[in-house]
Protein backbone atom coordinates (compact mmCIF):
# COMPACT_ATOMS: atom_id res chain seq x y z
CA UNK A 1 0.00 0.00 0.00
CA UNK A 2 1.23 3.61 -1.17
CA UNK A 3 2.33 5.95 1.88
CA UNK A 4 0.72 9.40 1.84
CA UNK A 5 2.11 12.07 3.77
CA UNK A 6 -0.01 15.80 4.25
CA UNK A 7 2.61 18.70 4.90
CA UNK A 8 0.95 21.22 6.26
CA UNK A 9 1.62 24.75 5.51
CA UNK A 10 1.46 27.90 7.49
CA UNK A 11 -0.23 30.84 5.86
CA UNK A 12 1.92 32.67 3.58
CA UNK A 13 4.02 30.18 2.35
CA UNK A 14 3.43 28.88 -0.58
CA UNK A 15 1.94 25.69 -1.95
CA UNK A 16 4.10 25.33 -5.34
CA UNK A 17 7.50 26.48 -3.80
CA UNK A 18 7.28 23.95 -1.59
CA UNK A 19 6.25 21.52 -3.49
CA UNK A 20 9.76 22.46 -5.51
CA UNK A 21 11.33 21.30 -2.63
CA UNK A 22 10.09 18.20 -1.84
CA UNK A 23 10.66 17.22 -5.81
CA UNK A 24 14.21 18.69 -5.29
CA UNK A 25 14.74 16.50 -2.29
CA UNK A 26 12.91 12.85 -3.69
CA UNK A 27 14.58 13.01 -7.11
CA UNK A 28 17.80 13.82 -5.65
CA UNK A 29 17.49 10.98 -3.53
CA UNK A 30 17.17 8.35 -6.27
CA UNK A 31 13.24 8.85 -7.07
CA UNK A 32 11.02 9.48 -10.25
CA UNK A 33 8.60 11.95 -9.80
CA UNK A 34 5.46 12.75 -10.67
CA UNK A 35 4.12 16.30 -10.06
CA UNK A 36 0.01 16.26 -10.72
CA UNK A 37 -1.48 20.07 -11.04
CA UNK A 38 -4.78 20.97 -11.55
CA UNK A 39 -5.25 21.98 -15.36
CA UNK A 40 -2.65 22.40 -18.00
CA UNK A 41 -2.26 25.93 -17.35
CA UNK A 42 -0.85 25.28 -13.58
CA UNK A 43 1.22 22.53 -15.56
CA UNK A 44 2.94 25.22 -17.58
CA UNK A 45 3.31 27.59 -14.75
CA UNK A 46 4.87 25.14 -12.14
CA UNK A 47 7.10 24.08 -15.58
CA UNK A 48 8.06 27.62 -15.45
CA UNK A 49 8.64 27.67 -11.46
CA UNK A 50 10.77 24.71 -11.59
CA UNK A 51 13.54 26.37 -14.14
CA UNK A 52 14.15 29.90 -11.67
CA UNK A 53 12.95 28.40 -7.79
CA UNK A 54 16.71 27.89 -7.42
CA UNK A 55 19.41 29.78 -9.16
CA UNK A 56 22.22 27.47 -8.06
CA UNK A 57 20.94 23.83 -9.12
CA UNK A 58 18.59 22.40 -11.15
CA UNK A 59 16.00 19.71 -11.72
CA UNK A 60 15.61 18.06 -14.81
CA UNK A 61 12.02 18.12 -15.90
CA UNK A 62 9.30 18.37 -18.64
CA UNK A 63 5.68 18.53 -19.05
CA UNK A 64 4.07 14.88 -19.06
CA UNK A 65 2.89 13.49 -22.73
CA UNK A 66 1.21 9.98 -22.50
CA UNK A 67 2.73 9.40 -25.94
CA UNK A 68 6.42 10.35 -25.79
CA UNK A 69 8.88 7.80 -23.42
CA UNK A 70 10.17 9.33 -20.62
CA UNK A 71 13.63 9.21 -19.56
CA UNK A 72 13.39 12.70 -17.32
CA UNK A 73 13.08 11.82 -13.63
CA UNK A 74 10.45 14.85 -12.72
CA UNK A 75 7.43 15.18 -14.54
CA UNK A 76 4.74 17.60 -14.37
CA UNK A 77 0.85 16.14 -15.18
CA UNK A 78 -2.48 16.70 -15.35
CA UNK A 79 -5.70 14.91 -16.41
CA UNK A 80 -5.87 11.31 -15.96
CA UNK A 81 -2.74 9.79 -17.24
CA UNK A 82 0.84 9.47 -15.41
CA UNK A 83 4.32 8.00 -16.09
CA UNK A 84 4.52 3.96 -15.35
CA UNK A 85 7.73 4.63 -13.43
CA UNK A 86 7.69 7.48 -10.82
CA UNK A 87 7.71 5.98 -7.71
CA UNK A 88 6.85 10.02 -6.20
CA UNK A 89 3.82 11.75 -6.52
CA UNK A 90 2.84 15.26 -5.63
CA UNK A 91 -0.69 15.87 -5.81
CA UNK A 92 -1.36 19.35 -6.66
CA UNK A 93 -4.86 18.89 -7.69
CA UNK A 94 -7.77 19.25 -5.74
CA UNK A 95 -8.48 15.10 -6.01
CA UNK A 96 -7.09 12.14 -5.69
CA UNK A 97 -5.95 11.15 -9.55
CA UNK A 98 -7.62 7.29 -10.44
CA UNK A 99 -4.07 6.39 -11.10
CA UNK A 100 -2.53 7.22 -7.14
CA UNK A 101 -2.15 4.47 -6.07
CA UNK A 102 0.13 3.26 -8.85
CA UNK A 103 3.24 5.77 -6.43
CA UNK A 104 5.14 4.12 -3.41
CA UNK A 105 4.55 7.44 -1.80
CA UNK A 106 2.12 10.57 -2.23
CA UNK A 107 2.93 14.08 -1.18
CA UNK A 108 -0.18 16.05 -0.19
CA UNK A 109 0.95 19.99 0.49
CA UNK A 110 -2.20 21.76 2.03
CA UNK A 111 -2.02 25.54 2.26
CA UNK A 112 -2.67 27.75 4.93
CA UNK A 113 -6.38 28.88 3.48
CA UNK A 114 -9.73 27.29 5.28
CA UNK A 115 -10.89 25.93 1.53
CA UNK A 116 -7.18 24.18 0.98
CA UNK A 117 -7.76 22.74 4.14
CA UNK A 118 -11.22 21.39 3.58
CA UNK A 119 -10.33 19.93 0.24
CA UNK A 120 -7.31 18.33 2.14
CA UNK A 121 -9.46 17.08 5.08
CA UNK A 122 -11.64 15.02 1.92
CA UNK A 123 -8.52 13.86 0.57
CA UNK A 124 -7.54 12.90 3.61
CA UNK A 125 -11.13 11.08 5.15
CA UNK A 126 -10.30 8.78 1.07
CA UNK A 127 -7.10 7.99 1.85
CA UNK A 128 -7.92 6.62 5.29
CA UNK A 129 -10.93 4.84 3.90
CA UNK A 130 -8.56 3.33 1.22
CA UNK A 131 -6.48 1.74 4.17
CA UNK A 132 -3.50 3.86 2.74
CA UNK A 133 -0.40 4.60 5.68
CA UNK A 134 -0.92 8.17 6.32
CA UNK A 135 1.58 10.82 7.59
CA UNK A 136 1.02 14.03 8.49
CA UNK A 137 4.06 16.74 9.04
CA UNK A 138 3.11 20.34 9.92
CA UNK A 139 5.66 23.05 8.26
CA UNK A 140 6.18 26.36 9.72
CA UNK A 141 8.54 28.13 7.83
CA UNK A 142 9.80 27.09 3.89
CA UNK A 143 13.42 26.37 3.26
CA UNK A 144 15.05 23.95 1.26
CA UNK A 145 16.04 21.93 3.36
CA UNK A 146 12.85 20.82 4.39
Amino acid sequence: MSRVDFYILCDGNSVDRFACVIATKAWSDGNRVHIHTQSEEHATQFDDLLWIYDDISFVPHEIFDVDINHETPVTIGYGKHSPQVSQVMINLGSDIPDFASHFIRIVEIVGGNESNKQSARQRYRQYKKADYEIHDHKIENLTKND
